[in-house]
């Protein structure tokens, strides 16, 4: 039975155009910046170079696809969680604007399993974007620019040989990722709130723009709850570029945000077990 609602749940987000999107917006917007960096190379080089320039010399170039993609991933990552709504934000408050619900709700299936194949629709769409975010990013940054060594910022100048960049792509994906599934779960909760797509979006950004604020005022309150809050976590990727990595941190970002994911989750099968569809 839980196999054939997530076949017919996975069907209605194939027939939805809204679903499209988020993908649509990466694969046009991703080839521009490429262009962009490949084009302002030189200046975007002394930039990174800086004072070093008077001191070294430096042979080749830092300017490539691994350089091009953690910066991609640094401008975009921000507005990643207003993406990954926009299907989490319709797929429960679609069906009671459509009143749907009250036929569908009336067959001999539980709640929870329609709200349970509901949500690993939306688990697997914020993963999937997720996916085709960053690799897709790789794979036209490398394709344009090339290969080559990774220059980061981390107490100071912190170059990553070639043989040890590709790897911490696949860590940002995944610490990434974890994050966007909690925005996700918010979004799926006060979707099974509300009777309209757009509340959800506008409630859930404006809860992840308060937390992002909290993180960077620097208030000794905001800095105390800010740990606890996964909000604090957008950026988290940074971490993967680290060395040596701090898995401590990651592994605190993992709890916190797999706290409040089952909290949301929880929430929302509590308040959709108990919804009445005759409103």
């Amino acid at each position: 039975m839980i196999f054939n609602l997530i076949k017919n749940e996975l069907i209605k987000i194939i027939n939805r155009k809204r679903t499209y999107i988020s993908f649509a917006l990466i694969t046009i917007l991703i080839p521009f910046i490429v262009g962009a960096i490949d084009n302002g190379g030189n200046a975007l080089e002394k930039s990174l170079y800086g004072q070093l320039a008077d001191s070294f010399i430096f042979v080749g170039s830092l300017i490539n696809g691994y350089l091009a993609t953690y910066i991609i991933i640094a401008i975009l990552i921000s507005h990643m969680p207003f993406l990954s709504t926009i299907v989490a934000s319709e797929i429960v408050s679609g069906e009671y604007s459509k009143a749907t619900f009250r036929m569908y709700l009336t067959r001999p299936v539980s709640r929870s399993k329609v709200l349970f194949s509901k949500l690993l629709i939306v688990l697997g769409y914020t993963t999937l974007l997720m996916f085709f975010f960053i690799f897709y990013s790789l794979f036209v940054s490398t394709l344009w620019l090339g290969y080559g060594d990774l220059a980061v910022f981390h107490k100071g100048f912190l170059f990553l040989a070639e043989d040890d960049v590709l790897w911490r792509f696949f860590l940002v994906f995944l610490i990434s990722n974890i994050v966007m599934l909690t925005i996700s779960c918010l979004c799926f909760l006060i979707s099974t709130i509300s009777n309209n797509s757009v509340t959800p979006i506008i409630i859930t950004i404006s809860i992840v723009f308060i937390g992002t604020a909290i993180s960077f005022i620097p208030i000794k309150l905001f800095e105390l709850i800010n740990p606890y809050l996964f909000t604090g976590y957008i950026n988290i990727f940074l971490k993967a570029f680290y060395d040596p990595i701090p898995w401590s941190e990651i592994m605190q970002m993992i709890i916190i945000c797999g706290v409040w994911s089952m909290v949301f989750i929880t929430s929302s099968f509590l308040i959709f077990n108990n919804k009445d569809i005759t409103e």
